[in-house]
């Protein structure tokens, strides 16, 4: 698993409807209308905010390698997988992300475990003075009350705790490299957490590689923790991790507007933003409500005629449909290709 694997399962998904930086703005977590919208009609949201830190240097070295190696090319402003491309997705293995669901917050979750380890291997060893591995106040914080009232003390307690993670482990399905690096980013009383350079050079592998399989690990780790009564402790320290509205704030704003009977353009007037803007949160209404009236905007005979023409032409790319049915506002395309998808 690299980020140029990860790339073409993408790319492969937006079936050569889309542009080179739709990638980018999926792996990062662009929460723009248009990036929106990608992450429903092409099912992408395993990638949704993998890599928010994605550097354009590297993301462009990526889409490189993919173009020398003959697996993509570009026609027009859109990119597409060749014949060989669409060879080679058939060969990569599953991944297993879940970035619609974490957003990043993955890492907030290690964060907390890893100050948890620190903390109970020093405690259990009646040592209270240590630098913490954790700097951020907020987790530190976090950790000092989930062990309130709790025997860190005592070494029974460490071990409970331990065993809680190795079964989460175990169940979580991550391959033993994942296993390895997990444990080797961990920080003890007489042992500290491996840098990303020192696992790249054990095990041969870059370090954009490991992270990938770090985070991975992470997001086949928490749906386990979170799911289960087996790991009390553990289940607390994923304490809202994962995403519980995925509607962005402003979204969230509007849609309170929109259930007390507000119109779009009242909605527009009362929050002083751009009509381009409310329907961009209506779109995101949409995609996360299966309820969502549709037929408030467009009806089913529309609904029908659109999925059915977009089917048969192969396409979602709005200015094409746009030609098929002149008297649909391209809002009105949005909306009903993200939000009737089971139509199809």
């Amino acid at each position: 698993m690299n980020l140029s694997s990860i790339l073409l399962f993408v790319i492969s998904k937006m079936d050569g409807q889309r542009t080179l930086n739709a990638g980018f703005h999926l792996l990062r977590g662009k929460k723009s209308g248009q990036t929106l919208t990608d992450v429903e009609y092409f099912n992408v949201k395993p990638f949704f905010g993998i890599l928010p830190k994605l550097e354009d240097s590297t993301y462009a070295k990526a889409i490189d390698e993919l173009m020398e190696a003959g697996l993509l090319i570009q026609d027009d402003k859109f990119v597409c997988l060749t014949q060989q491309g669409n060879k080679k997705v058939e060969e990569l293995p599953e991944f297993h992300f879940r970035g619609w669901d974490y957003r990043g917050r993955e890492m907030v979750f290690f964060s907390r475990i890893a100050l948890l380890v620190q903390t109970l291997s020093y405690m259990s060893k009646g040592e209270s003075s240590f630098t913490p591995i954790q700097r951020d106040r907020d987790t530190q914080l976090f950790v000092k009350r989930l062990l309130e009232r709790q025997p860190y003390t005592d070494p029974g307690f460490s071990k409970r705790i331990g065993d809680e993670l190795k079964m989460a482990l175990l169940q979580s399905g991550m391959s033993d490299v994942q296993k390895y690096i997990f444990a080797c980013r961990l920080t003890g009383r007489s042992e500290t957490a491996k840098t990303w350079d020192q696992l790249a050079a054990e095990l041969g592998e870059g370090t954009d590689v490991l992270r990938l399989l770090f985070i991975e690990s992470l997001h086949r780790l928490l749906p386990i923790v979170e799911e289960s009564d087996d790991f009390p402790f553990l289940t607390k320290s994923a304490f809202e991790i994962k995403v519980h509205s995925y509607l962005t704030d402003s979204a969230l704003h509007t849609k309170k507007l929109f259930d007390r009977g507000h119109s779009m353009e009242s909605i527009a007037s009362i929050r002083n933003l751009k009509m381009s803007t409310i329907e961009d949160h209506v779109i995101e209404m949409a995609m996360n409500d299966k309820r969502f009236p549709v037929t408030h905007f467009v009806s089913e005979d529309q609904i029908r005629a659109v999925i059915s023409k977009s089917a048969e032409m192969g396409t979602k790319r709005l200015k094409l449909l746009k030609k098929e049915f002149d008297t649909l506002s391209y809002f009105e395309l949005r909306l009903i290709l993200t939000a009737r998808k089971d139509v199809e």
